[in-house]
């Protein structure tokens, strides 16, 4: 049942936060810190999308190496045993390149569904989610994840769906709330935005915790 599923999240989530703020902060004060540098990835100027190259390619190769330390300090917690930051970065950094393939190819499925219907970009990411952390826990190359991932999720895809959904109401809330927060106690400043960041970074990660009980929970029963 997904209430189940959404139980045994948030209690994964309440038990090892700490451990996984460990690896996900520094990640993304790095990320912000480039953003202060560099500019915002996307920035709207007189009703024009305009891209800042540069920030967004150092955030695209930034986010494989921050997700894979993320899913081995899952994967370690998952044992009973936190690992240490360098150790999560470790083990990330084996796996960096094929972590950007994989994440590539799942970004480019991904908005390829959006884009023609938003609920179908929905679900191939429910599908093809696990893809990352079959990449990472079991060697596989980025093509063959994928295919693992749509193979494995298709018993629990409207339970994955659906409780992405979920999460992602939750992480929207927090995010808006926070963002009103930040707002008034600090205005538009650097202040502000580690505010921000400190009240969305901890719930940013229910939807990974989400997709790593799944993986958990099928690699179990398989």
């Amino acid at each position: 049942m997904l209430a189940d599923r959404l139980t045994e999240v948030f209690r994964f989530w309440r038990f090892g936060l700490l451990s996984l703020l460990l690896v996900v902060l520094p990640f993304t004060f790095i990320g912000l810190g480039i953003q202060i540098a560099l500019g915002a990835p996307l920035q709207v100027e007189e009703d024009v999308l305009l891209i800042n190259w540069p920030t967004l390619a150092l955030l695209a190769l930034l986010y494989p190496i921050a997700s894979g330390a993320l899913i081995a300090q899952l994967a370690a917690i998952q044992q009973g045993q936190a690992a240490s930051l360098s150790q999560c970065v470790a083990a990330s950094l084996r796996y960096a390149t094929l972590l950007l393939f994989t994440y590539a190819l799942l970004g480019s499925a991904v908005y390829i569904g959006l884009i023609a219907l938003v609920l179908p970009g929905i679900w191939l990411y429910a599908r093809l989610s696990q893809g990352p952390f079959i990449v990472m826990l079991e060697q596989q190359n980025p093509i063959e994840a994928l295919r693992l991932s749509f193979a494995r999720t298709e018993k629990y895809q409207w339970q994955i769906l659906l409780g992405i959904m979920v999460l992602a109401g939750v992480v929207l809330f927090v995010t808006l709330l926070s963002a009103s927060l930040s707002q008034v106690v600090a205005g538009e400043s650097p202040l502000g935005d580690v505010i921000h960041l400190l009240i969305t970074a901890p719930v940013g990660i229910l939807i990974d915790i989400l997709i790593f009980r799944f993986y958990s929970l099928q690699n179990t029963n398989a």
